[in-house]
């Protein structure tokens, strides 16, 4: 099964979640009620919103990998967003172990 889900019959379009499209975003602000995700403040001017990865892939924009952050708790994960591939996730997990 891959991280899109549908198993091995390939039932999800890949290509519409590899980019995070205005659509996907409304999605993702509607089921947040427009608050950050993890502090419930609500999105005004430069606060937000920013998208959090979930399962720490930047191709999987699908609305249940994205929650919505406000620039404060997103700087938070920006770092571990930045980590790319199996090195980048050995670290973050490494880590968070540490609490680094």
């Amino acid at each position: 099964m891959s991280f899109f889900g549908g198993g091995d019959s390939g039932n999800i379009d890949k290509k519409k979640y590899e980019s995070l499209t205005l659509s996907i975003r409304q999605t993702v602000l509607e089921r947040s009620h427009y608050r950050c995700q993890k502090c419930s403040v609500k999105f005004r001017g430069s606060n937000g919103p920013f998208f959090e990865h979930i399962n720490g892939s930047l191709k999987d924009n699908r609305p249940s990998n994205l929650r919505s952050l406000c620039d404060k708790c997103f700087e938070h994960v920006k770092k571990k967003e930045s980590r790319k591939g199996f090195l980048g996730s050995m670290r973050n997990n490494l880590g968070q172990m540490f609490g680094n």
